[in-house]
């Protein structure tokens, strides 16, 4: 293990766990659209920041030695994280986060594509979030779908970051998406703790998914 390369990579997730101590005030700005009380309370900073700092190391660990990913995947860990808790409490995923995510995101990953010389990963990554919007787009239109118009523009941001991995991670993450969905919702269904009518936040299982697809890439080589 390189010295150097292990001192950057905890550096660079301090860094992106500073805001920390903002999530739960940021999380708390975002009231229900439906004009219903708030599913859940806002989470506390331990056990936001907790949740954040876990999920920080993981995907730190799953890039390394690839020092020049982290700023992306770790700005995308914490915003998934907020995201994951806004969507849990309200039912929302609110533009004024995903949508300037979008330009982060494509900006951040212009440094591995250039540090790594992997010239076709950022094309790929744009391809990837253009066909997984359409994708989620055309299931938003189906009736009964259940998926918002917020659950769209995520999977597009999501199929940004994993499109530049690479399309094996794209498949991974809709199918493991798919399956946590499923079955969370079989399992409140067995329980009666919801209907078939019920609204079901699908942003988590969305971000969840993701994760497990970006820790499935692990140390996946260039190219």
């Amino acid at each position: 293990m390189s010295t150097v390369t292990a001192t950057v990579t905890a550096v660079a997730v301090v860094c992106a766990a500073l805001p920390v101590p903002v999530l739960p005030r940021l999380v708390g700005a975002f009231p229900p659209v439906d004009g219903v009380a708030p599913r859940l309370a806002v989470p506390g900073r331990l056990a936001l920041g907790s949740a954040t700092l876990v999920s920080l190391v993981a995907v730190a660990a799953a890039m390394y030695p690839h020092t020049a990913r982290l700023p992306a995947y770790l700005y995308l860990t914490v915003v998934g994280v907020t995201l994951a808790t806004i969507d849990l409490r309200v039912h929302r995923l609110p533009d004024l986060i995903v949508l300037p995510s979008y330009g982060v995101l494509a900006v951040l990953l212009v440094l591995p594509t250039v540090g790594e010389g992997a010239a076709g990963r950022w094309p790929r990554a744009l391809a990837a979030g253009f066909v997984v919007w359409l994708l989620y787009g055309a299931l938003h239109l189906l009736p009964g779908a259940g998926l918002g118009r917020g659950d769209v523009k995520l999977a597009g941001l999501l199929g940004l970051a994993l499109g530049w991995l690479g399309w094996s991670e794209v498949a991974v993450w809709l199918v493991a998406a798919t399956v946590l969905a499923g079955f969370w919702v079989l399992v409140l269904l067995i329980l009666r703790r919801v209907s078939r009518r019920d609204p079901i936040a699908y942003g988590p299982f969305l971000l969840t998914g993701a994760l497990v697809a970006v820790l499935c890439a692990g140390h996946a080589p260039s190219g």
